[in-house]
């Protein structure tokens, strides 16, 4: 593993930075608690041969779940197998698994505990190579968190590798009905130089206000809308207080612990992964956040991926996001340096 930790400021909001490489690829971490009173996102990466697992996890009322979530995604039950990618079964399984671990942790005999009520969102990129040294990549969302896929920095529009992407079931029987209306708060498919973004869980988005709804919640406001006037997001890890329908499975509750999971592959060497939770999003739309990396790649010389992941925290500082704020950013391939790792990171 080569791991590298600085610390800069935008206006004394410090903003810790960490490298790391992988046989696969290279990536950067940069966070921030920005003008939060505490800081509640955590974050991990697992590695084993040409297979590499990224998660950003965003908490809320208070930070016990996100560092839970963590710590449970960077062990050895979750990382994983070499060169091989989990089925969908077993992503949403995983996912069922550790909400059960998490309900035990926060909930059962500590009602008394003031966290017990806690959740956080969670996106991940699950990325293997494969034998004609292009990769796949399974990309899971459950809240309001993002992942964006960005064509590498040589690619042009007109001559960009042909990518396929398969979206979650849900989404991809909404885009074969009729009259299909994408607005631009639930469209998978952004504008050049990126290939696709996972839709954020929000109240507001129909198929969640559907689920609210049936289970009886009611979504509260506009765009900005919250469940039972309260919650934020739709999807989550714990958030038990919003899964209290014991007739109800997990993807029938108010909140849903179960993920979307899209499939892309024909992904070249050199594409891009920017995994952030919503205090960057709040700041930057996902084709700018494209842009941004891009242009700062195509620099004679280029900047480094920890130097960007910095820059696009703190460019969410200087507009003003009221958030934590953490950025992950991927570049599939060999890394510059000789080190490879197959050890796994959380914080």
């Amino acid at each position: 593993m080569v791991a590298a930790s600085t610390q800069s400021s935008a206006k004394t909001m410090p903003i810790e930075v960490h490298s790391y490489n992988g046989a696969a690829f290279r990536g950067a971490v940069a966070e921030t608690q920005g003008r939060r009173a505490s800081y509640e996102d955590a974050y991990a990466i697992t590695s084993e041969g040409q297979t590499a697992f990224f998660w950003v996890f965003d908490g809320h009322r208070g930070d016990c779940a996100s560092r839970f979530v963590a710590t449970l995604f960077s062990s050895k039950e979750f990382s994983p197998t070499k060169n091989k990618l989990p089925s969908d079964k077993r992503i949403q399984r995983a996912f069922t698994t550790v909400d059960d671990r998490l309900r035990s942790f926060l909930c059962e005999g500590h009602s008394h505990n003031p966290g017990c009520n806690a959740g956080c969102t969670a996106v991940g990129a699950m990325v293997a190579r494969n034998r004609d040294g292009t990769y796949a990549a399974k990309l899971v969302n459950c809240g309001d968190s993002r992942c964006v896929v960005i064509h590498a920095p040589e690619e042009d529009e007109m001559s960009a590798a042909t990518i396929q992407v398969k979206l979650p079931k849900s989404l991809e029987t909404f885009r074969l009905a009729a009259e299909t209306n994408w607005s631009k708060d639930s469209s998978w498919l952004p504008e050049w130089p990126a290939v696709v973004e996972t839709i954020d869980h929000k109240p507001s988005l129909w198929v969640e206000r559907a689920r609210i709804v049936a289970a009886g919640g009611k979504v509260c406001g506009g765009r900005r809308a919250r469940l039972d006037g309260n919650l934020a997001v739709s999807r989550s890890l714990g958030d038990f207080d919003f899964k209290d329908n014991a007739g109800r499975p997990a993807a029938e509750q108010k909140v849903s612990c179960l993920p979307d999971i899209y499939e892309v592959s024909g992904l070249p060497e050199r594409t891009l992964l920017l995994l952030a939770c919503d205090g960057l999003w709040d700041a930057i739309s996902s084709e700018e956040a494209a842009q941004f990396v891009r242009e700062r790649l195509r620099y004679d010389p280029p900047m480094e991926l920890d130097e960007i992941a910095q820059e696009l925290v703190s460019y969410s500082l200087e507009v003003k996001t009221g958030d934590n704020v953490t950025v992950l950013l991927v570049q599939l391939g060999s890394p510059i340096a000789e080190d490879s790792w197959s050890e796994n990171s959380a914080a």
